[in-house]
């Protein structure tokens, strides 16, 4: 099996897992093509198995120049990906809206991959799922990007047993000379050569009930998740680092972009370019972080005030305007309007 030098990010073999039977399915030389990138076809087989990204990424590679497929990403999209053993894909899937499966697959992403590669984002129109493929660029991030908003796309339709359409779907990759396949799939406006991969659904479709709901299922899903976060060695990217870092200091302590510096030992240049390759800013791990707690917080009943200091704010009016931007809401109508699940 491929080992990964201490502080490469790796990802569950999922992916290279299904792209393998993809491969056989094109009646590609599987096990010669995976020799060539370092993977033994029957270690794909163990759920544990984690790779490097840059395994994964010469994989895609090499399926793209052998089979000539230039929509592989599109292809692989509709392989089945469910996992059985992976508690994370669950929480997703018995969520009671989009909106609730959105935030939950964003926090633990980390149990399908190193990094924050997923980024929920508010819109004036609704919400966006941002998607940024690990490491600096390279001809397989094409395939992420587009196997990763093509599996929103068509999970949104099947989970929530409607024909809904994103809003909008943008990609950092030049277009294709042929768009038509990515235009069919997708159904919305696309976008190419943008800042950014991501997919947005509008308010109204980030509301609708998932047909595979059930709030005990989802609250038992969720503490094998949690588990399974907390079973996972520390940290290896640079975003990942920050974020635990961040949380640490959080409340009462000096989680300034400096003080984060200083304590993972990086000039501050050094953390900001990093953090930029991985296509994260200090800024927004700090905003999502205190997003993702302050939900996790209400939870437990506690006051506005203890909330807000948790989250590292001067003040409770901070912590309510910052709210009200995530959420359209103030935090005691979001408790009681959003929060009557299990937590």
């Amino acid at each position: 099996m491929p080992t990964s030098p201490k502080g490469e990010p790796s990802l569950s073999a999922r992916m290279a897992r299904q792209a393998a039977r993809k491969a056989e399915q094109l009646g590609l030389p599987v096990e010669s093509l995976c020799r060539e990138v370092g993977l033994r076809l029957e270690d794909l087989e163990d759920p544990e198995l984690r790779i490097p990204y840059r395994i994964l990424d010469d994989l895609l590679e090499r399926m793209v120049a052998v089979s000539g497929d230039a929509n592989l990403g599109l292809h692989l999209s509709q392989m089945e990906m469910t996992d059985l053993d992976d508690p994370a894909t669950f929480v997703v899937l018995t969520s009671a809206t989009l909106r609730d499966s959105m935030e939950r697959g964003f926090r633990y992403q980390r149990v399908w991959g190193d990094g924050e590669r997923f980024r929920l984002e508010e819109t004036e129109r609704g919400v966006r799922m941002r998607f940024t493929p690990v490491g600096t660029w390279r001809p397989a991030h094409r395939q992420h990007a587009e196997v990763a908003l093509a599996q929103f796309a068509t999970g949104v339709r099947f989970l929530t047993g409607e024909d809904v359409r994103p809003l909008r779907v943008r990609f950092v990759h030049p277009a294709p000379e042929d768009t038509r396949e990515h235009e069919a799939l997708f159904g919305c406006p696309l976008e190419f050569g943008a800042p950014a991969n991501d997919i947005e659904f509008s308010h109204e479709d980030a509301r609708r009930p998932f047909v595979h709901a059930d709030a005990l299922l989802n609250a038992m899903f969720e503490r094998q998740a949690r588990q399974a976060l907390a079973q996972m060695p520390q940290p290896t990217t640079a975003s990942e680092r920050v974020r635990e870092e961040v949380r640490r200091t959080l409340a009462g302590g000096d989680f300034s972009f400096a003080a984060v510096a200083r304590t993972l030992r990086l000039p501050p240049r050094t953390l900001q370019r990093r953090l930029s390759d991985e296509g994260q800013s200090y800024a927004g791990i700090v905003e999502a972080l205190r997003r993702e707690l302050a939900e996790v917080y209400l939870r437990r009943r506690m006051s506005i005030a203890e909330v807000s200091f948790l989250l590292g704010y001067a003040e409770p009016a901070a912590f309510h305007r910052a709210f009200k931007r995530w959420w359209g809401t103030s935090p005691e109508s979001f408790r009681r309007e959003r929060l009557q699940s299990p937590p």
